[in-house]
């Protein structure tokens, strides 16, 4: 992927998350996980506090705040270009959240709509901004973080934060909308593992008569391949028969470059694996 499309992928899943928010979360009175949940429970005491009533949202200038010691921590510790590309994500957001008109009175009347339409539209932007090699900041980064280090899951950090929010959500508001946000997390975490390829394996298993190909998968996609000798039944013609696990988004890579040095392989895709053991997932 060259960099105006991972770019245009970047800045398009920021404007599509904040879009899912503020069209359809925010007069729903629902409230999102994460650094962008933080920023909405924020910005309601501010403005309680405050008796100040803007004309545009201030949680994406709250979440762009919550963001910057994120990132510093982030810059020497992880790629650059993925803290670049999270940095250009985080801003896509901000300027969304800002800018975008949140409805006086809800566009679907029906809240489980609305949250569902929320979650499908704002996981598909934040996959977005994954399948460009970025994140969508704040617990996204932390996450890659501690699976770089091989820390563990982020799982049991977002259970927490999420907990705390909707804990909030519960005491300060009602049981109706923490309950309603409770749910949205959930489906938006469903769809983002749907939607997010880097998160799914395929296998692939390859017939060629070019012995070469299997080293060129552990060489240039960085795969290992199990592989085998085997033979046509009808001609008896010799065949080398190999098998490698890959991420879904790197079914693209290994299928041109096995036709570039075969363009008679036959390929067998099998998709949605789960996978155990020294599969390494390359998340950035």
């Amino acid at each position: 992927m060259n960099n105006i499309k991972r770019y245009g992928y970047i800045i398009l899943g920021g404007f599509l998350f904040a879009l899912s928010v503020n069209l359809f979360l925010i007069p729903a009175s629902i409230y999102n996980g994460g650094f962008t949940g933080i920023a909405q429970l924020l910005r309601d005491a501010i403005q309680s506090v405050f008796k100040i009533e803007p004309n545009f949202d201030i949680a994406g200038l709250i979440n762009l705040g919550l963001n910057i010691p994120i990132f510093i921590f982030a810059w020497s510790r992880l790629s650059k270009k993925f803290v670049k590309l999270s940095l250009l994500s985080v801003l896509s957001q901000t300027i969304s959240l800002t800018y975008i008109p949140i409805p006086k009175t809800p566009i679907v009347e029906d809240v489980f709509v609305a949250i569902l339409i929320a979650a499908v539209l704002g996981s598909f932007g934040a996959s977005l901004s994954f399948r460009a090699k970025g994140s969508s900041g704040g617990l996204d980064i932390i996450g890659f973080y501690r699976s770089q280090q091989n820390k563990g899951s982020i799982g049991n950090i977002y259970l927490v934060i999420n907990s705390i929010i909707y804990l909030i959500c519960l005491a300060v508001y009602n049981v109706q909308t923490a309950l309603y946000s409770l749910v949205y997390s959930f489906i938006f975490s469903y769809g983002l593992d749907r939607f997010h390829e880097h998160n799914l394996e395929a296998s692939v298993m390859v017939f060629t008569r070019n012995k070469e190909i299997k080293h060129k998968v552990i060489h240039e996609i960085n795969r290992g391949v199990t592989h085998w000798e085997g033979f046509g039944a009808y001609t008896g013609t010799s065949l080398d028969v190999f098998v490698t696990i890959v991420a879904q988004s790197e079914l693209v890579d290994i299928k041109r470059m096995i036709r570039k040095h075969d363009p008679n392989a036959f390929i067998i895709v099998t998709k949605n694996l789960k996978v155990d053991g020294g599969f390494e997932k390359r998340l950035i």
